[in-house]
C-alpha cells in the first residue's frame, strides 16, 4: 500500500480518539502496516509478532478509553519495554507518514464553501496528531517536552463538484466522474512513481476509448484552463499524486453549474486498446490515451500529453507553438521579452538562472513561459503566450536550474533518484493569457564549444532550417540520447503536423524580420559544461537587452 484514501462526507470531525480507534479504516491501515512490514527485521519484533492488527487495535481502544487495568500494566513495564513499545508505535505512524494520504469531500453533499474545506482538512491533521501523542503520553507516563507539528493528516485534500463537461459521445459515460473543486496540499509533499523520465511522444491513432477501457467509477477529474481552452484530465486513483501536480502546473478551472465545451480531454490509466500513448479526435475534440502501464507511471506523460493536445488546438488556428522559454527582462523602466526555443536539456532554463546569479541585484526577471508558449501573427507582428503556471523542474541541477521561490508549495516527485522533479507554482494566468511583444527570438546551442553567447543570423531562410532542425545533445532528461534533432525543437504538435506547420511557419518568420526583431542562436553549451557553460550565453543576453 503507498496510497491511503479518506472521504469526509461521513466523518463528523473533529475526530476523538475513540472514534478513530473504532473505525474500520484505522484496522485495515494497521493490517496494511503488518502485512508490508511482515519479511522485514523489527527491532521491536517481540511488540510485532505479539500484537498484530485485531490485537492491537484492541489495546489501542483500552489506552485511549483509559482502561485501570491497561494502564496499571504499561506504568509496571521496565524502561527498555517501554521503549521498545514506542519504538513499535513510532515504526507505525512513521509508517503512516511514508503513505500518499488522500482525503476527499463531495461538495454536492456538503454546501460548504472551498475555505471551509480547508478547515475541516486542518482539522482531521489536528485528530490523528492528537491521537498519536495520547497513545504515546500514556505509555510514557507524562508530557512530552518537546512537541514537533508533522505532516500527519493528509498530504493533500481534494473537495471534489459533478462537472458539467460538453464531452464526445463515446465518453459520456465520464459525466459521472467528479472533479476536483479545490486542492489542499501540506508540505512536503512527496509521490515516489514507476519511471522517472519520459520516453517517445504521441501520435494519431483511430482507437476510441469505451466504458471498458477505464475504471471510471474510481477515478477523478480535473479541469484546468490554457490561454483561451478548457481541457479535462482523468485519472484512476492510482494517479491520484499527478492529479494533485497539476493544480501546481495549470489554472485550474472554476466549476459551474452550466454545461461547459471543452477543446481536449486526457484519460490516464486506460486498459485493454494499447500499451502505448495515443490521441484520437471526436466531435472536435481531441482525446488523449495514457494506459495503466508502469513504464508510463510518471508525470511527464500526463503533462506532456496536455500540452500536445493544446498545440493541436494552436496548429488548428494557424498558432506556432514555441517548446521553450519566455522572459520579460526589465530594468527602470525599459522591458524586453525573449523567447529562447529548445527541446529538453538545451539549456535554456539555466542560462536564465544564470541571468539571475549574475544580475539579480540590476535586473528583474519574469517568467512569461517555462516550458511551452504560443506565437501569434497579430495586425503583422509576432506575440507570444504562455501555457502553465509552473514549472516541473529538474532538482539534479537546482544550483544551476530555477531557483525555488514558494517551495513550500511544491510537489516533488522521486527524490531520491537521477532526474527527480518538483511541481512548482511561478506566475499568475494573467502572465501566460497576455500578449507580449517578441522583442527577440533565439536558438538555444548545447553543443557548439562557443563563447560568443549570441550568433545572429544574416538568411532568413538559413534562420528558419536551423530552427526546424531543433538539433541538441540530450542530457538524459528523456531516453534519448547523443546529438538528437527534432522538427522545430517540438515534439509536443508541430511534429505531428509538420506539414501543416511548414507551411505558415515562413510568415511568422517573415513577420519578425520586417519588425526587425533579432534572430540568432543562444550558445548555452550545457552539454560541454552543465555548471559554468551557460554564463556566457546569459552575458550575451544582458548585453542584447541594452543594446535594443
Amino acid at each position: 500500500m503507498s496510497k491511503f484514501l479518506i472521504s469526509l462526507t461521513d466523518i463528523d470531525l473533529p475526530l476523538s480518539s475513540q472514534k478513530i480507534a473504532n473505525s474500520d479504516k484505522f484496522l485495515k491501515f494497521l493490517k496494511s502496516y503488518f502485512q508490508e512490514n511482515e519479511k522485514d527485521s523489527q527491532p521491536n519484533s517481540e511488540f510485532f509478532h505479539f500484537y498484530k492488527a485485531d490485537r492491537l487495535v484492541d489495546f489501542i481502544k483500552r489506552i485511549v478509553n483509559k482502561d485501570p487495568q491497561t494502564l496499571e500494566s504499561i506504568s509496571n513495564l521496565s524502561e527498555q519495554k517501554k521503549d521498545d513499545m514506542i519504538n513499535f508505535i513510532d515504526s507505525i505512524y512513521d509508517y503512516w507518514r511514508s503513505l500518499e494520504r488522500y482525503v476527499f469531500l463531495d461538495a454536492d453533499k456538503n454546501n460548504i464553501k472551498n475555505k471551509d474545506f480547508l478547515h475541516l482538512f486542518q482539522e482531521f491533521a489536528s485528530s490523528i496528531v492528537s491521537f498519536y501523542r495520547e497513545i504515546y503520553e500514556t505509555i510514557i507516563n507524562q508530557e512530552q517536552t518537546v512537541y514537533r507539528i508533522l505532516p500527519s493528516g493528509g498530504n493533500a485534500g481534494i473537495f471534489l463538484s459533478k462537472s458539467h463537461l460538453s464531452l464526445p459521445s463515446s465518453l459520456s459515460f465520464l459525466n459521472e466522474v467528479k472533479a476536483m473543486k479545490c486542492v489542499v496540499t501540506h508540505p512536503p509533499f512527496i509521490i515516489r512513481t514507476k519511471e522517472n523520465k519520459r520516453r517517445g511522444t504521441f501520435f494519431y491513432q483511430d482507437r476510441k476509448v469505451h466504458p471498458d477501457n477505464f475504471d471510471y467509477k474510481n477515478a477523478y477529474a480535473v479541469i484546468i484552463n490554457i490561454y483561451d481552452t478548457r481541457g479535462v484530465i482523468y485519472f484512476t486513483k492510482e494517479y491520484l499524486g499527478f492529479l494533485v501536480s497539476l493544480g501546481n502546473l495549470f489554472q485550474l478551472e472554476t466549476l459551474t453549474d452550466n454545461v461547459e465545451h471543452i477543446d481536449f480531454a486526457v484519460l490516464f490509466g486506460t486498459q485493454g486498446i494499447e500499451s502505448d500513448c495515443y490521441y484520437y479526435k471526436e466531435d472536435g475534440i481531441y482525446v488523449g490515451v495514457l494506459p495503466k502501464e508502469s513504464h508510463i507511471d510518471y508525470f511527464g506523460y500526463a503533462k506532456k500529453m496536455v500540452l500536445t493536445l493544446f498545440n493541436l488546438v494552436m496548429i488548428d488556428r494557424k498558432l506556432l507553438p514555441i517548446h521553450g522559454a519566455g522572459i520579460k527582462i526589465r530594468r527602470e523602466n525599459k522591458h524586453k521579452n525573449f523567447f529562447i526555443l529548445g527541446d529538453s536539456g538545451a539549456g535554456k532554463s539555466e542560462t536564465i538562472e544564470a541571468i539571475r546569479m549574475l544580475y539579480n541585484q540590476d535586473y528583474q526577471i519574469d517568467t512569461i513561459f517555462d516550458d511551452m508558449g504560443t506565437f501569434h501573427l497579430i495586425d503583422g507582428k509576432v506575440y507570444a503566450t504562455g501555457t502553465e503556471i509552473g514549472a516541473f523542474v529538474r532538482l539534479d541541477d537546482l544550483d544551476q536550474g530555477y531557483s525555488l521561490r514558494s517551495a513550500d508549495r511544491a510537489v516533488f516527485l522521486n527524490i531520491e533518484q537521477e532526474n527527480s522533479r518538483v511541481v512548482i507554482p511561478i506566475e499568475d494566468f494573467e502572465m501566460t493569457y497576455t500578449h507580449h511583444p517578441v522583442d527577440v527570438f533565439l536558438l538555444a546551442d548545447n553543443y557548439t564549444p562557443s563563447e560568443d553567447g549570441i550568433e545572429f543570423y544574416d538568411d532568413l531562410n538559413i534562420a528558419m532550417t536551423d530552427f526546424i532542425l531543433g538539433r541538441r545533445v540530450a542530457l538524459n532528461t528523456t531516453s534519448e540520447s547523443g546529438l538528437v534533432s527534432t522538427f522545430f525543437a517540438n515534439p509536443f504538435g508541430p511534429l505531428q503536423r509538420k506539414d501543416e506547420v511548414k507551411k505558415y511557419l515562413p510568415d511568422y518568420f517573415k513577420a519578425l524580420n520586417d519588425n526587425k526583431v533579432p534572430i540568432g542562436k543562444l550558445y548555452t553549451r550545457l552539454s560541454l559544461d552543465r555548471k559554468e557553460g551557460p554564463y556566457s550565453g546569459a552575458k550575451a543576453l544582458i548585453d542584447l537587452f541594452e543594446k535594443i
